[in-house]
């Protein structure tokens, strides 16, 4: 199944917020707390590649749109 870059990042936000809830829980074995901090890190930083690219992505599609409009003039 694919994704629009905007499910992508709703998908990760989610996904850091419920990694996050389950650090507070102080029951959770160190082992597995340390994973849970390492997949936090990991969504984490795919979350700030996603929102990059789709700043990128509105970008583009504006300059598209510009030289459109202008190609139609």
């Amino acid at each position: 199944m694919q994704r629009t870059l905007r499910e992508h990042i709703s998908f990760l936000e989610e996904k850091i917020a419920a990694l996050k809830k389950e650090l507070e829980n102080t029951a959770i074995p160190p082992i597995e707390k340390t994973e849970i901090e390492i997949d936090l890190g990991i969504a984490e930083r795919a979350l700030a590649h996603f929102q990059k690219a789709f700043v990128l992505e509105l970008r583009l599609s504006e300059t598209v749109r510009k030289l459109g409009a202008e190609n139609q003039t």
